[in-house]
């Protein structure tokens, strides 16, 4: 017997609570209204899955955030960007606000500033980065 999986739409937000959030399809809906970038929103207590990886550009906050299962290693959830101005496949986000949220099959890359900080981060509830 097949099942059918149906997923209800997000919406535009900016403001989600205690959701679980697919990100793909967070993400599918922004490009369908035009957008490029997930853009000014916040997340509180929300579990955001992919899997995924997103590139915070500019303003992003990870407030008192479970960042994802490193096995006591943030490099194990880190992608470096090899290219000097472009990451195809990534999910980019501009200041946006994540309060306690948890991160599950979702990697990160960036700017080497961001990527040295998310690497100093304990593993774990609790974690937080700044971009």
């Amino acid at each position: 017997m097949s099942e059918t999986l149906t997923f209800q739409p997000l919406g535009p937000g900016p403001d989600y609570s205690n959701l679980d959030i697919w990100l793909p399809l967070l993400f599918h809906e922004a490009v369908l209204r035009g957008e490029s970038v997930l853009k000014g929103k916040t997340f509180t207590n929300c579990r955001i899955q992919g899997p995924a990886v997103v590139v915070p550009i500019s303003g992003c906050q990870f407030d008192a955030c479970n960042m994802g299962s490193a096995d006591g290693d943030m490099r194990n959830l880190m992608f470096q960007p090899l290219g000097p101005t472009r990451l195809t496949g990534a999910i980019p986000l501009s200041d946006c606000l994540f309060r306690r949220c948890d991160f599950v099959g979702v990697a990160y890359t960036g700017a080497p500033d961001f990527l040295e900080q998310l690497q100093g981060l304990p593993t774990g509830p609790g974690g937080g980065a700044p971009a």
